[in-house]
């Protein structure tokens, strides 16, 4: 019985002895702990104020009190609601101490920009494979900056190809994070490679309040039927704090071959300052029913890319409608060319007919008025007019009828007759 009771107390100590080596105390210490060079204290009241958006960079130093392989550190920022997609942490690849050996380990953490303004618990991890592990708590508080805009999201479209000569339109969404309205935000798109600006040329956002999202106009960049196919960016940039805060964001498409032609020499022309519109003033010759097209083309000789937007004042004698696009973006020394097509309705009366076409700059300054003109012919009569079957069944219907009507009265005329010499005959008594 001794032996049997020796036996099981020397297996308990054998597996306290095992137990107390698997779950031994990690011999590796935590001296320090730096936020960007700010020395954080272990505990909740010791607070470091961190702004959303910020990255910045802690500095754990440690030192082995006796040898410790596979050494691991982690930071960590918890309760994030939306940590699953932007979690708050970072960690160094496992690494070997020696007995009275220190070693200072750098991580990088990132603060979300909707990341909720509070208090939070900056967590240092030091673990291995085996040992327990070491955990320090810091506090850290989470505010905004007094001026930050972000881009939440940037659409181009299309998003991927696109053939050259075709527009791409894009809209820039934004998000004020910071903890004050910002006022006259300032949101441009363009294509820097090819010297592209839209139209607009940028879009205005009077007072964007704390917390609030908006989502500009929709920018209209037309790509040049000759650029040459790759890869080029759509940069959007939005300015703020009158003008000393920027935020870019940036969409790669693909450019396609184009149909690309060469401009016909204009026929005439009207020159503003560093544009040069021409356009043809002879009459042309328009069917009623019919139609006709009327080229205009605008030279840009200056040193960037220009839009233009052309509009018809017309008249109710016509259809009318601008093609490719009534907005067209020409690129430093190039020339692009827009068809304004003119239907003539079935109604047209015949004669000389004017209608104007207006051609403005990407800020709605009048360039040029251009008077052009078209002679209407082969309209229809005002008066009614029937075809011949139509004449020919209504005279037929005509005959038919006074037919009818000589018979009644023939037979009319034969009664009375009849009834007359019937009387005669008669006697009375």
């Amino acid at each position: 019985m001794k032996g049997f009771l020796a036996v099981v107390f020397g297996l308990m100590v054998a597996v306290v002895m095992a137990v107390s080596a698997y779950a031994a105390a990690l011999p590796v210490a935590v001296d320090s702990v730096e936020v960007d060079g700010f020395s954080l204290t272990e505990g909740v009241t010791a607070v470091r104020q961190l702004e959303r958006g910020e990255q910045f960079d802690v500095d754990v130093k440690l030192s082995a009190t006796a040898a410790a392989p596979n050494v691991e550190i982690s930071a960590i920022i918890s309760g994030f609601e939306h940590s699953k997609s932007e979690r708050i942490s970072d960690n160094v690849r496992p690494f070997d101490m020696e007995a009275g050996e220190s070693v200072v380990k750098t991580l990088t953490l990132t603060l979300p920009e909707r990341a909720n303004k509070d208090k939070y618990l900056l967590r240092v991890i030091v673990s291995d494979r085996s040992s327990n592990t070491v955990v320090k708590e810091f506090g850290v508080k989470i505010q905004p900056s007094d001026s930050q805009v972000v881009i939440k999201d940037f659409e181009v479209t299309p998003e991927e190809d696109v053939q050259a000569g075709r527009p791409v339109l894009a809209t820039v969404r934004l998000k004020n994070f910071g903890d004050s309205s910002e006022e006259d935000v300032k949101v441009k798109v363009s294509i820097p490679e090819l010297g592209i600006t839209p139209f607009p040329a940028a879009d205005f956002i009077d007072e964007l309040d704390a917390d609030e999202s908006v989502t500009s106009d929709e920018f209209f960049l037309k790509l040049d039927s000759c650029t040459k196919p790759g890869v080029y960016d759509v940069v959007a940039e939005v300015t703020f704090d009158e003008g000393d805060e920027k935020v870019t964001a940036r969409k790669p498409i693909t450019v396609k071959k184009g149909l690309c032609e060469e401009s016909e020499a204009p026929q005439q022309a009207q020159v503003q300052g560093k544009t040069t519109i021409a356009y043809s003033s002879e009459s042309q010759s328009i069917v009623a029913g019919g139609s006709a097209s009327y080229p205009v083309t605008i030279t840009n000789s200056g040193t960037s890319s220009r839009a233009f937007m052309l509009s018809v004042d017309g008249a109710d004698w016509a259809d009318f409608r601008i093609s490719p696009s009534n907005l067209i973006t020409v690129k430093a020394g190039t020339t692009q060319t827009a068809f304004v097509s003119v239907a003539a309705r079935p109604s047209a009366q015949a004669g000389e007919r004017v209608f104007v076409v207006s051609v403005k700059d990407s800020a709605g300054n009048a360039l040029q008025t251009l008077a052009l003109k078209a002679s209407v012919v082969g309209a229809q009569s005002s008066q009614p007019a029937f075809s011949g079957s139509l004449r020919n069944a209504l005279t037929a219907g005509l005959v038919v009828a006074v037919a009818v009507l000589v018979i009644v009265g023939l037979v009319l005329a034969f009664r009375r007759v009849k009834g007359g010499e019937e009387g005669e005959s008669q006697t009375y008594y």
